[in-house]
């Protein structure tokens, strides 16, 4: 199969995934929750492995405990999704308000530079959905993350079929 006709696919199959999450965000959430539990539970299996059979590795203990950290992380995470859910919504909204807070520093320390307006606007657009998504963390938890992933899902997609269709034509 010619890498151009691989692209074209994959970015189909991205597309229809997005559409699907989308449609039902909560189902989409319930799913990241459970992704992400299980590459925790990877990461902290094959960390703590690491940890114990590494003679020779710096920090044994420590990366012995972010392992298990990282493992009791991801069992939790499976075990109770929908709490999963409501903690990684969390996460996220305190990521959009701490990368919001640090694009207006740099606005701020741009000022005088064209990036100043995108800055300060990309800046504040990102305080701002992490404020309502800390504000009101049970309306954000039944869907913010299956949103996400559906929109990720679709630009990805797009920009495959984008790829596929520019590599056909050369």
């Amino acid at each position: 199969m010619r890498p151009a006709s691989v692209l074209l696919i994959v970015g189909v199959v991205l597309v229809i995934g997005g559409v699907l999450a989308l449609a039902n965000p909560f189902a989409a959430s319930l799913a990241v929750t459970t992704l992400v539990g299980m590459v925790l539970i990877v990461a902290g299996v094959l960390q703590s492995w690491v940890a114990i059979t590494g003679a020779g590795v710096p920090h044994r203990i420590w990366t012995g405990f972010v392992g298990l950290l990282g493992l009791l992380a991801g069992v939790s995470l499976i075990a109770n999704p929908l709490a999963g859910v409501v903690s990684l919504t969390l996460l996220v909204g305190i990521v959009f308000l701490l990368t919001g807070a640090v694009r207006l520093g740099m606005a701020w320390r741009l000022r005088e530079t064209p990036l100043f307006w995108f800055l300060l606007l990309s800046g504040a657009a990102s305080v701002l959905i992490g404020f309502l998504v800390v504000t009101d963390i049970g309306a954000a938890a039944t869907s913010l993350l299956g949103l996400l992933l559906g929109i990720q899902l679709l630009a990805d997609g797009i920009g495959l079929i984008a790829l596929g269709l520019i590599a056909r034509r050369s």
